[in-house]
């Protein structure tokens, strides 16, 4: 049995509480990959029905529109499965691209259902990563309702920091490497408002958003920002969709 296929599967949060003869009896249908940043995990090529679990790293979800746009629907992190979720139509609209160097195990969704039907354990841990990211997904939602886009942006870069965040005595350095186009569909936005909104953080010393990293000057402002107690000039709170 390939040693780094069991150490996998023993730190990933869907295995969590299982003997470790269960786990070597569970290994058989699992493959443990390796993606680089921004490479594309799972999407609409797949040629058949798989499901995968971030073992190591962070990814986003993205749902990509008939016409070619595209939104960020979360971020995948350790013990998340995603791809064709076991027990669901395999719709196949998302997609998954690595944020960073990314473990990925991977294994056909009837597989991980069979797995499920027989282990309580595995069907609970399965049911905790779909409730995640449902509770995530929901988040996303109220905000594109309830949120301007100033906030909605603060709120990304504070969920990245979360993830990527390095306190330095000049402020907080995130290390993540975006274009503004994809910080754009992490937001639910336009580049050119994306732009001008980062310019705002600029000018404020609150944040600065770089293609190699963003850096936070001022966090408690940036809080502010994503609670709606301070509001970039001319963009207001208000209810429905803004970008």
């Amino acid at each position: 049995m390939n040693p780094h296929l069991l150490n996998a599967i023993s730190e990933t949060p869907l295995f969590e509480g299982l003997s470790q003869e269960r786990i070597a009896r569970a290994a058989g249908a699992f493959c443990v990959r390796s993606y680089d940043r921004g490479e594309t995990i799972s999407g609409a090529a797949d040629t058949d029905p798989r499901a995968y679990i971030m073992v190591d790293g962070v990814a986003r979800s993205v749902r990509v529109n008939s016409d070619g746009r595209c939104l960020t629907s979360g971020l995948i992190e350790s013990g998340m499965v995603f791809g064709s979720l076991p027990f669901g139509a395999d719709a196949r609209t998302e997609q998954v691209e690595a944020l960073v160097d990314c473990d990925v195990l991977r294994a056909s969704t009837a597989d991980i259902e069979a797995l499920a039907s027989v282990d309580p354990i595995v069907a609970r841990n399965l049911a905790r990563s779909n409730g995640q990211r449902l509770r995530g997904a929901e988040e996303r939602l109220a905000a594109l309702a309830f949120q301007p886009v100033p906030a909605r942006l603060a709120g990304v870069v504070i969920e990245l920091a979360d993830h990527f965040g390095k306190v330095t005595p000049e402020g907080v350095r995130i290390d993540v490497r975006l274009t503004h186009g994809a910080l754009a569909e992490m937001t639910g936005t336009t580049r050119e408002t994306l732009t001008k909104v980062s310019g705002w953080l600029r000018s404020e010393d609150i944040a600065s958003i770089e293609r190699r990293m963003i850096w936070v000057s001022d966090w408690d402002a940036l809080v502010e920002v994503h609670e709606g107690a301070r509001c970039m000039p001319g963009r207001t709170a208000k209810l429905g969709l803004e970008v």
